[in-house]
């Protein structure tokens, strides 16, 4: 019949759907946080909005934060990535009640 060992019962693992969920949300907020930051950065540099010396110190220092937070925010998608690849896609079902009780 079998290799006599017992299959044990297993569900989707919880971490990687709320790693998953994680990772939606921060590509939705990547793109969001992108499209108003370079809205902001292209009004200032177009001289729509302010002209002057200090319009053009404030345009470059937004330039400037937008493209740190571009980096760094850029970051955190293969982080998550990465943790979910580290777990296993099934567990118990006893693991799963844990985690979710933790």
């Amino acid at each position: 019949m079998g290799d006599g060992a017992a299959q044990r019962p297993t569900v989707a693992n919880p971490a990687v759907e709320d790693l998953q969920n994680l990772r939606s949300l921060l590509v939705k907020e990547v793109g969001r946080l992108n499209d108003s930051l370079r809205t902001t950065c292209s009004d200032m540099g177009g001289k729509k909005v302010w002209v002057g010396r200090t319009a053009d110190g404030w345009t470059s220092e937004v330039t400037g934060r937008r493209h740190r937070i571009q980096t760094l925010v850029g970051k955190l998608i293969p982080i998550v990535d990465a943790e979910i690849k580290k777990l296993p896609a099934k567990v118990t079902p006893g693991d799963a009640k844990m985690y979710r009780i933790q």
